[in-house]
């Protein structure tokens, strides 16, 4: 019945339910959640790796590092190291992953100019994107397969991992994204 005093708790025959040592209350009220106190160090250790891993190293542009393009269908197509260097960001692809029946080592034979005919491993695929408040913008975007370049904005999802990385020509609105994944 509500309000009957019985034994049960382990330490006072007289009370009902748990009873906390002066210690014991005053650690959860000093720790978040109330959580034990050794539960709340670990998760604010885990938080402040997971800030740390996602963003790189001190003074690192989180985006910097190796990345998977990733097409519609899921598939990698390659490895795009992106740096930066002056300020600004660039990716340069650094490993290749040709359909059946392609040439291991493709070649941009679409490209114009100087990168007529380069192989497509070293190649630098993106220029000048810079950061902003809103992600990265202000960059271009050389497709090997078609030759075509297109403006360029992308913006790193909260958890670090990935990257949506969006393709266009004048309106941002008539554009491709793809999300590329971080590699680890």
């Amino acid at each position: 019945m509500l309000g009957t005093r019985h034994g049960g708790n382990g330490r006072d025959p007289g009370l009902i339910g748990p009873v906390l040592t002066p210690n014991e209350a005053a650690a959860m009220v000093r720790t978040p959640l109330a959580l034990p106190r050794t539960a709340a160090i670990a998760v604010l250790a885990m938080l402040a790796f997971a800030s740390v891993t996602a963003a790189g190293p001190k003074g690192q542009d989180p985006i910097v590092g190796e990345w998977e393009q990733v097409d519609e269908d899921g598939q990698v197509g390659a490895f795009v190291a992106l740096r930066e260097r002056g300020g600004v960001v660039e990716g340069v692809i650094v490993k290749v992953f040709p359909e059946p029946g392609e040439p291991e080592n493709p070649v941009c034979s679409r490209c114009q100019g100087p990168l007529k005919d380069a192989p497509v491993v070293g190649l630098t695929v993106i220029r000048d994107l810079k950061r902003t408040p809103e992600g990265y913008r202000g960059g271009q975007i050389l497709d090997p397969d078609t030759g075509d370049t297109y403006q360029l904005e992308a913006k790193l999802r909260p958890n670090g991992q990935a990257l949506e990385v969006r393709g266009f020509k004048g309106v941002s609105l008539f554009g491709r994204t793809q999300v590329w994944r971080r590699r680890s």
